[in-house]
């Protein structure tokens, strides 16, 4: 029984000393988004933006932006730690922006960076820059919450209808997935407003190509289960319908014959069409027609999109694990 109290003592004093250490919120600023900006071979510009909570019930929290540049991500943040009064904390951080021009030499230190901070979480947004992650962070966009809660309400309504769902957690399954590259949105400031304008496709970790926003929400029908993508469909040269409320289904073959390994992708799509007034829906003819354009469309510009990622010697699917375990390679 003695012992038992002893090492029931020392457990005690264990949990005791290993207390977190209590932060007031008015003496902190989260960084809520981190970017980094090619600037020359040897060093790159950190951004962090972050949010201060003022003194006061009715206080809405402001954002402030601070800048460092180095050559890694510890020295930059040691940086921009010397440029605050309040201690910088990572605990929040929703959104990782990388300008093109750096996503041209490779990103697998930032990725590697996050992977290895239990601080941040991986529902984390990941996106490309089109121009510099500073210029994005820096908008003022007139709005009542702040620049990074925008940015990744921008990004998560963007992941319903339009482009694949991307976060963390996806980009390091694609980044050490045997046989499997990844993709990444693409953001553009324009004026007060920013939009996100295509998908960025890597081989291995180097940007090599990028979709627009009309082949990126092809793509997303290619590649995963969804409802609520919009399209217009091409009826004839002087009919148009829209479709949406989409759903797509897509589905894999694998097959061998003597001419080779094949693989072939089936999508079930299904949606509402709307904006008819050039066509009579009521009418089974019609609908057969709306139905035949669709699939004449949709086919040939999947078949564009593959083509392309072939070219390219891209595999977003990771068909390859598929391949070597359905025929046993």
């Amino acid at each position: 029984m003695r012992s038992k109290l002893i090492l029931l003592g020392v457990c005690l004093f264990c949990l005791g000393g290993c207390m977190p250490k209590t932060k007031v919120i008015e003496e902190i600023q989260l960084i809520q988004a981190l970017g980094y900006d090619y600037v020359n071979e040897e060093e790159f510009r950190g951004v962090a933006g972050t949010q201060i909570t003022l003194p006061g019930e009715e206080s809405l929290p402001e954002s402030e932006i601070f800048t460092a540049t180095g050559k890694t991500s510890r020295m930059i943040r040691k940086k921009i730690q010397t440029e605050s009064s309040k201690t910088l904390v990572e605990g929040r951080i929703g959104l990782l922006l990388m300008n093109k021009e750096l996503a041209e030499q490779g990103i697998y230190h930032f990725i590697n960076t996050l992977e290895r901070d239990s601080m941040i979480g991986r529902d984390i947004h990941l996106a490309i820059a089109e121009e510099t992650s500073l210029e994005i962070l820096s908008g003022d966009y007139n709005l009542d919450i702040t620049v990074f809660e925008y940015l990744n309400e921008l990004m998560e309504e963007s992941n319903k209808d339009i482009f694949p769902e991307t976060n963390l957690h996806t980009v390091l399954y694609q980044y050490y997935g045997d046989g499997m590259d990844l993709f990444l949105p693409i953001m553009d400031k324009k004026k007060d407003r920013v939009f996100v304008i295509g998908l960025a496709l890597f081989k291995d970790d180097v940007l090599v190509h990028q979709l627009d926003v009309k082949e990126a929400s092809i793509f997303k029908l290619l590649y995963e289960r969804f409802r609520g993508g919009y399209y217009i469909i091409q009826v004839d040269p002087d009919t148009h319908v829209s479709v949406e409320s989409v759903s797509a289904k897509p589905s894999y073959e694998i097959y061998e014959d003597n001419t080779g390994i094949h693989v072939g992708i089936h999508v079930d799509i299904t949606g509402l069409v709307s904006e008819k007034e050039q066509i009579d829906t009521s009418k089974e003819r019609n609908l057969h027609k709306i139905q035949e354009a669709g699939i004449r469309e949709l086919k040939e510009h999947m078949t564009t999109l593959i083509a392309t990622f072939q070219e390219l010697g891209i595999d977003l699917w990771a068909l390859v694990i598929e391949l070597e375990a359905k025929l046993d390679i």
